[in-house]
Order: C-alpha cells, then structure tokens, then sequence
C-alpha cells in the first residue's frame, strides 16, 4: 500500500503548502513531484495477492493495473490546471487536496473486496467530486455543476446503498466471498440477489454515466474546469467499471451462479446499447464542445460496458475474462486520447473565455500545434487508424465476436454502427478549426507546460496505435 500511502502524504504536504506558502507554482511542484513518485511505485509494486486490514482491502494484480490510471489522471490534471485560467490561482491548493485525496479513494474502491469498503471509497470520490465541480465558487455555471452533481450523487448513493444491504442481509456478511457462498449455497435467494445487483448496478451506471443515469454528465462537464472536467472523464470512470468488475467476478463467476450472471449480462447489454446510441445521439446537435465531449463520454462508456455483457463467460469452472480484459486495455487508451482532448479544449477556453464551437474557427491557423493535437485525440476518440482509439475499439469487438452466438455479434454492430455515428460530431470541430473562416485571426499563444502536456499525451496516443503490446500484457494480469 506504499502508492496510497504517498498520496496520502500529498494530500497533507498540498495542505500545508497551501496554508504556508500561498505560492501557486510551489505548491504545483510538490504535488507533482510526490504524485509521480507515487505513480513510480504503483508501476513497480507487486501485489502479495492477500488480504489487507481484515480482509477488506486485497492486494491483486486489480489493484495494481488500475493504480497507474488513476494516478496518472490526477497528475495530468493538477499540470493542467496550473496554465488555466478556469482555475484561480488561490484554489490551486485546494485542487491538489481533492485530486490527491480522490485518487486516494479510487485506488481503495478498486482494491476493495468487502461491501463497506466500497460504499466508503466511493462516498470519499464522490463528495470529493462535488467540491471539485464547484471550484469556481463566483461562477453559476459550476456552481449549478455542483449542486446537480451532489443531488443525482446522493440518490445514486443512496439506491446503491440499499442494493449493498440486500447482499448483507442474504449473506450476513459484508464480505464479498461470504456473499458468493450464500448465493451459491441456494436457489431460494436468486431473485433477491438479482433485485440487489440491480440496485448496485444503478448506483454503479451514475458513476460511469451510463443511461438512463447520465443527466448530471453534461451540465456538471461543462460548469466544472476543464482540467477537472478531463479528470472527471477519465478516473472516476475506470474507478466504477474496477468495482464493477471486482463484484461481478467474485460474486457470480461460478457455475452455480449462471442464471443470475445470464440476467445481469442481458440488463447490462441493454444499458450499454442505450448509453451509447444516446450519447452519440445528443452530442449531434452540441454548440459547446466540452458538452459535446461529455455526450462522447457518455457514449464510450456504453463501449466499454460491452466488455462487461461477456459475465456468462465466466460463470463456468473455468472462466474466461477476455470481455473484462478488454475493458481495461480500452480504458488505458481512452485514458490519453480523452484527457488529451480536454486538455486542448481547456486551452481554448482559456484563451477566448468560451467553449463555443464558434470558438475553435480557423484555430489551425491561429494555434496549429493545438490543432493538430486536437486532431489527434478526436481522430483517435472516433477510433480512426492508426490511433490507439482504434486498437481498442478492435478489442472490444473482438472480446464480444469471440463468445460466439447472436447476440454477441449483434451488440458488436451495434458497436461498430455508432462508432461510425461519432464521426459526424467530430468532424464537426475538425470543421471547424480548418475550414470556418473567424474573424479574430489573431495567434494564440501556448505556455511551455501545455505543450509538454499535449504532446505527451498526442504520443503515447499514437504509440499505442502501433505498439500495444504492454498494455495488452497489463491487460492479461486483470483478475489473475
């Protein structure tokens, strides 16, 4: 637990930087420096596949391969926050507190193994997401950002809240295991469990804003700070599918299990066919691009629920968890080509004061680095090749074609149909920036830190389009 013993020392050192020094840039420093230390350790740390603090923390391979997504989503966003104006100077601390603090809270959901545990890591990434949206405390737009994001969270808490307690009443136990033994030992129980899941599940799709719970997603993306918004679109995400893989695998991957697991498989199907014709749907007609960005983030996570319709393969003696895998190889590449495209559209913003489409005319001419980064992650977030948007786009269909049957191969159409869906609102903004004439024809200037930031993300965006083999090898150890 060394990683999240480092970020709990940046929340305290952000503390009392912020307290002490009031100084912007030092304080960046510090928690960029402590939040790469920690990220040098989740990528060293072997898990001792045991169980920590009574069983309610396990330390697997789950752990560790998701610990260098949400680690480095926090220190991308703390970088970026510091060249935003969205961002005042006198908050940078307090961003750094909750970004840290958050990470913290994610890393514990994804080693969770107890129903306690989650819901408590959970509450600590959500209320800490509250704030988050508000940080612009003089601005409506994220105030209202905020105050919708806690309201939707408390009643998606509160329903997850009741589904967690029919898995206790059925097992009597908090424990994960306890639970799995109780469902299997008995028949009698199925419906009841199958109702809980139910409840889980709906807590879990509002924090992945999967329809029908997406309605916070595009109100509170726009209101909050790009940087956070790019943050938000990322690490939550990755933290709710690692809890929703951890339940699933562990609660109905026997035999036994194989009704409930053919009845969670088909209600998850049906949400990720709507989230992602909806997503896609609603973004068409977007004039702001980070709500835009929001609607696509809401179609992606439809995508990546694909991976989670493959539960009945696991549910012999002998599971097979291609669709899990695949769910985190995409969400490695969607970790780059998302936040990279937010990032750009926070320079933007930054820049005009407007995250208009109108905003981003003619923006290859005023700032043709931006725009070709830009390019990049759009191109890659529609799943064009040579990008790392594709590959993982292709395993994600692959993981469902290799079940075999039907239905698999219907929801991989599906798949494929709204990808191709999702190029006409991208093309949109490349629209935009190359072939809209804008009356301002001014350069736009780009700060050294924005540059690195973009250009690293535009790289390994493309790197991974080509060589993926890493990942893929991370990918192979999920649920090991």
């Amino acid at each position: 637990m060394a990683p999240e013993g480092l970020l709990g020392a940046t929340v305290a050192v952000a503390m009392a930087s912020g307290v002490a020094l009031r100084r912007r840039g030092l304080t960046t420093v510090i928690a960029v420096v402590l939040l790469l230390a920690a990220f040098i350790l989740s990528m060293v740390a072997t898990p001792p596949g045991q169980g920590l603090f009574h069983g309610m923390i396990v330390a697997d391979w789950m752990l560790v391969v998701f610990r260098p997504i949400f680690i480095p989503a926090g220190l991308l966003a703390v970088a970026a926050a510091y060249d935003s104006a969205e961002v005042d100077s006198r908050d940078m601390a307090d961003m750094v507190v909750l970004v840290a603090a958050s990470v913290l809270g994610m890393c514990l959901l994804a080693g969770a193994s107890d129903l306690l545990m989650m819901y408590l890591a959970m509450e600590m990434v959500g209320i800490l997401s509250y704030v988050l949206a508000g940080l612009r405390r003089k601005d409506q737009l994220s105030s209202e950002a905020a105050l919708k994001y806690a309201i939707y969270g408390g009643a998606a808490s509160g329903v997850m809240l009741f589904g967690l307690s029919l898995l206790y009443g059925i097992s009597g136990d908090t424990s994960l295991l306890a639970v799995r033994e109780a469902i299997g030992s008995t028949t009698a129980n199925n419906p009841i469990a199958l109702l809980a899941m139910t409840f889980v599940l709906a807590g879990l799709a509002y924090k992945v804003a999967a329809v029908p719970f997406h309605m916070w997603c595009p109100d509170v993306y726009q209101g909050a700070p790009t940087p956070v918004t790019a943050f938000f679109s990322v690490a939550p995400k990755a933290a709710g599918f690692a809890m929703l893989m951890r339940i699933l695998s562990l609660l109905f991957g026997g035999a036994s299990n194989a009704s409930l697991s053919e009845g969670l498989s088909v209600l998850v199907a049906i949400v990720a066919v709507a989230t992602m014709t909806m997503g896609n749907l609603q973004a068409l007609g977007q004039s702001s691009v980070k709500r835009l960005l929001a609607y696509s983030s809401i179609a992606h996570a439809g995508y990546i629920m694909l991976g989670v319709t493959t539960l009945p393969a696991i549910s012999t003696s002998q599971p097979d968890y291609t669709g899990f895998r695949a769910v985190f190889f995409y969400l490695v590449l969607y970790l780059f080509m998302n936040l990279g495209a937010f990032f750009a559209v926070s320079f933007v913003v930054t820049r005009t004061s407007s995250d208009r489409m109108d905003s981003f005319r003619a923006l290859g001419q005023r700032s043709p680095f931006v725009a070709a980064m830009l390019t990049i992650f759009l191109l890659s977030l529609a799943g064009i090749p040579p990008t790392a948007g594709f590959v993982g786009k292709f395993y994600l269909f692959y993981a469902l074609l290799a079940q075999g049957g039907p239905i698999y191969f219907a929801l991989a159409l599906v798949g494929v149909l709204n990808s191709f869906l999702s190029l006409f609102y991208y093309a949109r903004v490349l629209k935009a920036m190359y072939l809209e004439p804008s009356e301002d024809r001014r350069p736009i200037p780009l700060a050294p830190t924005s540059a690195v930031v973009l250009a690293v993300l535009a790289a390994f965006t493309l790197l991974f389009g080509v060589y993926f083999g890493p990942v893929q090898e991370a990918a192979g150890l999920v649920l090991q």
